[in-house]
């Protein structure tokens, strides 16, 4: 579930925020140049690292800066004093007493600055490639390969702004259409063309250098070798500098984006923060997502008693049939749940059982069915597989089972029987989708005639 966006007011501003769960500590995502919560939470690479946050037992908070996203577009001229005080204006609103901070480039400088402005507030940082000076000056050496730097100034002409050519500047582009259309909106949601400049001139800027004798949070400084136009001296120098930091560097293999970490960062990042890697088992597992059909009609059809009743008895038979089918129970997603299985036959025999259990109710289901890679990390499960079989519970025909190609064709052979459901965009999740609605098994229909 994508939390509601909030807002945190200072001075006349307001900075929009997510809060995603709920932990022992909180992880605050300080992002680079631009950014929109909303449009940042489209694609599922983003939610998958969100979750594997959350597996460290934290609540995970995300801000636009001013200037940017879903905050006040003005204050373009605020320096990064101000934009450490928003940050720390979020945590008020979040009601955080203490966080760790993850940000990138001028986010991560930002972070480092709150730190020193506000020590008891921050509890660490983890700094991703950052730039303690955005140009080169006396004692610090380093800049940005000029010809790097007008091309990716060229992005941001109006003309060629929201078509992606400032992220072609930190990764290519074959093989990753759908994270360039993304991006392209990602620009036209977050800034202007003129704003955007505005904030890339300010980056260019910066000098946090005054600070760094001041952060006395432990800092994890991370450099991706395989970025082209960033070099490793200064994030040596800058983790030198700094009074309780160290370097550490990570070559990416992944085509993401270069705001989003790969695995190997993650693992850096969790390294840090526990201790430990749990790294995470992966497995092939059919996973089932239910969801009861008008929950908020019955409701007002029962009143609030008899429906606890009534939805206290519906999760109690699923539970029975999930462990009758040797399954886990993931989730709940409060009218459904969710629920794996080492086999997709137990996965269908379940769901045809869970349509008839609910309707002995008076309750009618709407079920997705998918079968794919799994990333378990304790309790929870990362991996598109999840976000797959949650698209296609939420487009199924209520009182049907609705399943992806990869389920179909794992069973042919099985007594099992599948009509056509055409083919769908599942949002969030890469190409189109074949589907089908299972209409009979062994145990009988698929599903319960309406």
């Amino acid at each position: 579930m994508i939390p509601a966006t909030r807002y945190a007011g200072r001075t006349g501003v307001d900075l929009a925020y997510k809060a995603f769960g709920e932990g022992d500590r909180d992880i605050v995502l300080a992002f680079a140049f631009i950014s929109n919560v909303d449009v940042f939470c489209e694609l599922p690479e983003h939610l998958e690292f969100i979750e594997r946050l959350q597996g460290l037992g934290a609540r995970v908070i995300l801000f636009d800066k001013r200037g940017t996203g879903l905050s006040d577009r003005g204050g373009l001229d605020a320096g990064i004093e101000d934009h450490a005080d928003d940050l720390v204006a979020v945590l008020d609103a979040a009601e955080s007493a203490k966080a760790t901070v993850i940000g990138w480039f001028d986010g991560g400088a930002t972070a480092l600055v709150a730190a020193a402005r506000h020590p008891g507030r921050i509890e660490s940082v983890i700094a991703y490639e950052v730039l303690a000076v955005g140009h080169a000056d006396e004692g610090f050496p380093w800049a940005l390969d000029a010809a790097w730097i007008a091309s990716l100034m060229r992005g941001l002409e109006p003309s060629e702004w929201g078509r992606g050519l400032v992220v072609r500047q930190f990764w290519q582009a074959q093989g990753a259409e759908r994270l360039v259309a993304w991006w392209e909106r990602y620009e036209s949601m977050s800034a202007t063309p003129t704003a955007a400049r505005r904030l890339a001139e300010a980056i260019v800027g910066l000098d946090i250098r005054p600070y760094l004798a001041d952060v006395r949070a432990p800092v994890l400084v991370l450099h991706d070798t395989a970025l082209e136009g960033v070099e490793e001296a200064p994030m040596r120098w800058l983790a030198d500098a700094l009074p309780d930091a160290r370097l550490q560097l990570v070559h990416r293999s992944s085509a993401l984006p270069a705001i989003l970490p790969d695995s190997a960062l993650v693992d850096e990042m969790e390294e840090f923060l526990t201790g430990t890697r749990s790294g995470g088992r992966r497995d092939v597992l059919t996973t089932v997502f239910t969801d009861i059909v008008g929950s908020t009609a019955t409701l007002a059809r029962t009143g609030d008693e008899r429906w606890r009743s009534i939805h206290a008895a519906h999760d109690d038979a699923l539970r029975r049939s999930i462990a009758r089918f040797s399954g886990s129970e993931a989730n709940t997603t409060g009218d459904g749940i969710v629920a794996t299985f080492p086999l997709p036959s137990s996965a269908l025999h379940f769901a045809t059982q869970a349509l008839e259990s609910a309707a002995a109710l008076g309750l009618e289901l709407r079920v997705g069915v998918h079968s794919g890679e799994l990333i378990m990390r304790g309790d929870g499960l990362v991996g598109l597989a999840v976000h797959a079989a949650a698209r296609i519970c939420a487009i199924a025909d209520p009182g049907r089972i609705m399943v992806s190609d990869a389920v179909r064709s794992l069973l042919l052979g099985f007594p099992f029987a599948f009509e056509p459901a055409g083919e769908h965009d599942l949002k969030g999740v890469p190409d189109r989708w074949r589907l089908w609605y299972c209409v009979d098994g062994p145990d009988g229909p698929g599903a319960v005639p309406r």
